[in-house]
């Protein structure tokens, strides 16, 4: 490599180290942000407030957020596990449905949840009642179905109503054990993992008779 190109990689190098550098920053700061708003309440504290309670500068906030609400929005978007990039690269035993499939590969989310469960059910029942969040999360979740669905499709199943149909049903489960993990402080995600699958395969087969 002569010294041009040299210096050329070393700045690449250096400019992706920043990057990495920054995004970490970012991801942490949106995790103290979260937190900060769960405890405090959403709607009410101020960006200089929660800026102050994350030890950062007004300036230093809104160099890495466009909003309070970006900064929360950021940090259910890092804590997310990337469920199409694990379906992508898993290797299920043969006979193994798509749907179980999906809830196996959840277990790294079930264990991150028993680190500080009270912490994140705040922040679940903040996302919960706030309808700017909600309305910022609606898009992601949709996203995220489409990633899913493709990523199934890519195991294999030519019929893209299908993989749809799958991803759909394992995002409604997933949301649901969400839903009643965070309804009961005595509850395991695990537990309700396997609940709400279950319940949602079920469901089609519920009689519309009372």
């Amino acid at each position: 490599m002569n010294h041009t190109a040299s210096q050329r990689y070393d700045r690449l190098v250096s400019h992706d180290v920043r990057e990495r550098s920054r995004e970490i920053l970012r991801a942490e700061l949106a995790d103290a942000a979260a937190d900060f708003c769960a405890e405090n309440g959403f709607d009410e504290v101020t960006v200089d407030e929660i800026a102050h309670g994350i030890g950062v500068s007004r300036a230093t906030f809104f160099r890495y957020f466009g909003s309070k609400e970006d900064a929360i929005v950021t940090a259910v978007r890092v804590g997310r596990q990337d469920l199409p990039a694990v379906v992508r690269a898993s290797t299920p035993a043969p006979g193994t449905s798509l749907l179980d499939l999906i809830r196996g590969l959840l277990e790294p989310t079930v264990v991150a949840s028993r680190v500080a469960p009270a912490r994140l059910r705040a922040r679940l029942r903040m996302v919960g009642v706030i309808p700017a969040l909600r309305g910022r999360l609606a898009a992601d979740r949709a996203a995220h179905r489409n990633d899913l669905a493709q990523a199934i499709a890519d195991r294999g199943i030519a019929d893209r109503a299908v993989a749809l149909s799958v991803a759909l049903v394992a995002l409604t489960a997933t949301e649901l054990a969400w839903t009643l993990w965070a309804e009961d402080a005595d509850a395991d995600l695990g537990d309700c993992f396997d609940r709400s699958f279950e319940l949602v395969q079920r469901a089609g087969g519920v009689s519309a008779a009372s």
